[in-house]
């Protein structure tokens, strides 16, 4: 799954960019759930294969980037228009290796993410001639590209966690194998190392597993009341207070964005002691299976708004929940192979 940085909020283009990132990550980490043999199996709802759908992402990216890029006159010439069924076809017939095709989607996103970081906020709203026709085409494609590939992410999304593909006991086997590498990766760690070695900035092990804590506490609400989710209003973070926060218990997921929201939610658990941690972790992930193995089959696959623009099922929770845990726990057992934590059982 690729790992993109969020981009720096200072460039005019930041916005745009962020958008190019977010909705290029909602595509592509659930393309790691898929096995060899589905990625040229036609087993999306549009009739075509993984690899297909990535193709024409890749395709699409490289084109209106270089469409912006003429309009700007950093190329000498635009890209040749082609139909978009000339590209379909092309793509369903893809027979590059899944590796080479991933990887020139990545590039070609990347790309457009640091065009639109490079951008003025005059060249952003400036019209230009494209196709004949004068129109802020800069403005345009960098407004398109995103809802482009959300589009075909509602592809993979619809296929990758359908529950027909998992099954209610694979799902929960899948949903207890990360939680459990999770609890191996701290496994012969003091608790002194767990609480001042560094892992991930300034994070330790402490608080990586107040933050997977923190996520997990939002998922026992959320399966609480599943699938009869009524997000609370999203407040600024100048706005929140401790009052929003106790009216729905929602809310202190919901305000500000990613940076602030982890921040809040890191301060909430600071005092939280290892054994404390640990035993809130078994305790949510204990609630959140329970409580899931008792809804229906239709309630599972309900799609709902679980957080501002997110929408998916329980299997889509569920499946993102382990792979944000498996993306920490990848974090310790790193800083195990770097010797930055060492097992008591490794000292002399």
């Amino acid at each position: 799954m690729t790992q993109q940085q969020p981009v720096p909020a200072v460039a005019a283009g930041a916005e745009y960019a962020e958008k190019l990132r977010r909705s290029y990550l909602n595509f592509r980490w659930p393309l790691f759930l898929l096995e060899p043999d589905e990625h040229t199996r036609p087993c999306l709802e549009n009739g075509w294969t993984p690899i297909a759908s990535v193709a024409h992402i890749a395709f699409w990216d490289r084109f209106q980037l270089q469409r912006m890029q003429a309009a700007l006159g950093h190329r000498p010439n635009p890209p040749i228009v082609q139909s978009v069924a000339t590209n379909d076809e092309m793509a369903a017939n893809e027979d590059r290796s899944w590796e080479t095709v991933v990887n020139e989607a990545d590039e070609a996103r990347q790309d457009l993410i640091d065009f639109a970081l490079s951008l003025t906020s005059e060249q952003i709203e400036a019209e230009y001639t494209d196709r004949g026709n004068r129109a802020p085409i800069v403005k345009n494609l960098l407004q398109r590209m995103p809802e482009h590939v959300n589009e075909h992410a509602e592809d993979v999304h619809s296929y990758c966690f359908s529950l027909d593909r998992w099954g209610r006991d694979r799902l929960f086997t899948f949903y207890r194998r990360h939680f459990n590498s999770l609890l191996d990766a701290i496994t012969g760690l003091t608790e002194t190392s767990c609480t001042t070695v560094p892992v991930c900035g300034d994070w330790t092990v402490r608080d990586l597993l107040a933050h997977i804590l923190a996520w997990d506490e939002y998922v026992v609400e959320l399966v609480k009341r599943w699938p009869d989710i009524s997000l609370p209003a999203r407040q600024s973070p100048a706005s929140a207070s401790p009052e929003s926060a106790s009216a729905d218990p929602l809310a202190q997921w919901i305000s500000g964005d990613d940076e602030t929201r982890n921040a809040r939610l890191h301060d909430a658990r600071a005092g939280l002691s290892m054994i404390e941690v640990l035993d809130d972790l078994a305790t949510c992930h204990r609630r959140i299976v329970s409580r899931c193995q008792r809804l229906s089959e239709d309630e599972l696959r309900t799609e709902v708004e679980y957080d501002w623009g997110e929408r998916g099922n329980l299997v889509n929770l569920l499946v993102s929940m382990s792979a944000h845990t498996a993306d920490h726990a990848a974090d310790i057992y790193a800083a195990r192979a770097e010797g930055r934590l060492v097992p008591l059982s490794w000292k002399s």
